[in-house]
């Protein structure tokens, strides 16, 4: 298949099933959005799935894949020996680490030989999630064009990929030239103490959940990282919304959430006592009687919802 072909089958993330999957990690028994980065990535993995059913979300079977060009060939036949880093840790996560030597000499050659490679340990494995590394310059070009390609191949598949390094972010931003929706199939997995690695991230607009010091972006950080992906779908299947576990709607003024508003409220009208203004209902000036009776009654909410959170936690 023709590179302008694979383009063409790239669609965006549903928005509508990120959406309805945030939603429930937002109900879920537990502090809004305190699962950060991994309600983020597995949201978007629903969307990229086009589910939101926590029944049809499945762990993704996945492997790392380590590309490289004639220079790193002797490289490349460690880790196909299990020799290497990258081997010990993406077995951790179930995944299995595959050297891809690149052989192109021409910039669209090496487009399809990306792409090509992908397709094929796609379909063979059955891979749901990809993690890329490289042990090639970042400057090396053939090597960062198949792995465009690879990146474009992947999004077609509606398989996201995991990425580490600069020269795959590099990568990443070459195929998003040529297909601006791909980005919605990359996740950054590590920040590595390269130079420009941080700038490179944001220019894709991606942030990395992991920064491990590591010197390069040969894959570790993306496998490591395979074990936060699994950990924000394992919350999304596994935990219970306030509905899910049975708290009457009554109840549900107590949930974090509801709190939340109700704190907004208070600091609203503290806010206006502390600084002499009048009261939105009243027209009046607010005394400090009233504003020791806000902040009491906020602190005591506080305290309420935080003993039925626990009661509910725990």
């Amino acid at each position: 298949m023709h590179i302008e072909e694979i383009i063409q089958k790239i669609v965006p993330a549903d928005r509508g099933c990120m959406k309805l999957a945030q939603t429930r990690f937002d109900n879920l028994i537990k502090p809004v959005g305190s699962l950060a980065k991994l309600e983020e990535m597995t949201s978007r993995y629903c969307g990229i799935k086009g589910i939101y059913e926590k029944e049809d979300l499945d762990y993704p079977k996945r492997d790392l894949l380590v590309w490289c060009g004639i220079e790193e060939a002797a490289q490349a036949e460690k880790i196909m020996h299990a020799k290497w880093p990258v081997n010990v840790l993406a077995a951790e996560t179930g995944a299995k680490a595959v050297a891809l030597l690149v052989t192109s000499e021409e910039e669209a050659d090496a487009l399809e030989e990306g792409a090509a490679l992908v397709q094929e340990l796609v379909h063979e494995k059955g891979l749901e999630l990809l993690g890329f590394g490289c042990l090639s310059d970042p400057d090396n070009e053939m090597v960062r064009t198949a792995m465009a390609g690879a990146l474009l191949q992947a999004a077609a598949m509606k398989v996201p990929v995991m990425l580490d390094g600069v020269a795959v972010c590099k990568a990443a931003k070459k195929a998003a030239e040529m297909a601006p929706a791909v980005l919605d199939y990359c996740f950054a997995g590590h920040v590595s103490t390269e130079p420009g690695a941080e700038e490179c991230l944001q220019e894709l607009g991606l942030t990395a959940p992991l920064r491990l010091n590591i010197p390069d972006g040969a894959g570790e950080g993306a496998t490591v990282c395979f074990t936060l992906f699994n950990a924000g779908i394992k919350a999304y299947k596994e935990m219970e919304t306030f509905e899910e576990a049975g708290v009457h709607a009554e109840m549900k003024e107590f949930s974090l959430a509801e709190q939340s508003k109700k704190e907004r409220r208070l600091n609203g009208r503290i806010y206006l006592i502390r600084h002499g203004e009048t009261d939105s209902n009243k027209g009046t000036p607010l005394s400090g009687t009233h504003q020791h009776a806000a902040e009491r009654q906020r602190s005591g909410a506080v305290r309420e919802a935080g003993c039925l959170y626990a009661a509910f936690a725990g």
